[in-house]
């Protein structure tokens, strides 16, 4: 833990130019989330912020909710490269991961992520069937840079999957970049038509990204729905969606209650 980290130091890169760079890299055609020149220059510049590279940041860095999103290499990366920090894996296999967190050389704490934390957040899915030692780490990680080295990414920092998003087990890219707008009761009027679709997919999106996004507790989408299960549930009903919306919120903090005992 005493050898001297060199670290990464972005250059200051006039604004034309990396519109410019912006424009290629959305016109290649490679980075499915970025269609336009705006969109792959906020993911270069937030990617700049730590120290990440244009085509790191394209591939790794996400818009999700109105938040920066990072894949969990991007975050190992940045800790590894800033040379206050730094991390060890003190275990990492199909049940569960471990990091200790270093700074300034000392260890500093913990982050661990397993079978059981996934069960209480109701996550599953093939993801945590196929690659669950990736799946561990990226909890872990996510969780120790927010406990241990906030810092170096200006605040909180989630995976994309934390906060909803498809993502490939296996890369960490997100299978499907597009984000629905904001739920209000005007996006389900306009989905249901003559009578209540419960399967809309526009509507269902939208209203399970308010939850995750109002309602912290809730930190997966299978999550939500293991919840709602719980709560007589079976499905989301657009014309139900206020009162479930509330069963939630009264769940959440009955659970927030227990623990405070």
């Amino acid at each position: 833990m005493t050898e001297q980290k060199a670290q990464y130091q972005t250059a200051m890169v006039p604004l034309a130019d990396t519109m410019q760079l912006g424009d290629v890299l959305a016109k290649s055609g490679f980075f499915s989330d970025s269609r336009g020149a705006a969109q792959a220059v906020v993911k270069i510049l937030a990617g700049r912020e730590i120290g990440v590279g244009p085509i790191a940041a394209m591939t790794g860095v996400n818009i999700i909710k109105g938040r920066v999103t990072l894949s969990a290499n991007i975050m190992a990366a940045a800790i590894k490269r800033d040379p206050r920090y730094d991390y060890r894996i003190k275990r990492l296999d199909d049940d569960g991961c471990e990091l200790e967190f270093y700074e300034g050389g000392k260890a500093v704490g913990t982050s661990s992520f397993d079978k059981a934390d996934a069960k209480q957040a109701g996550l599953s899915g093939d993801n945590w069937t196929k690659y669950p030692r990736n799946m561990f780490f990226a909890r872990a990680i996510s969780n120790g840079a927010k406990w241990f080295c906030p810092d170096i990414f200006g605040g909180p920092v989630y995976t994309p999957d934390e906060l909803g998003a498809a993502v490939d087990g296996e890369t960490g890219e997100i299978i499907d970049g597009e984000t629905s707008p904001p739920w209000t009761p005007e996006v389900v009027e306009a989905n249901q038509g003559d009578a209540p679709k419960p399967t809309n997919g526009a509507v269902k999106k939208a209203w399970f990204l308010k939850v995750l996004d109002e309602i912290t507790y809730y930190r997966a989408t299978n999550h939500v729905v293991n919840t709602l299960k719980q709560l007589g549930y079976e499905a989301f009903e657009p014309d139900k969606a206020d009162a479930m919306f509330a069963a939630l919120q009264a769940h959440a903090k009955a659970k927030a209650d227990e623990e405070a005992a």
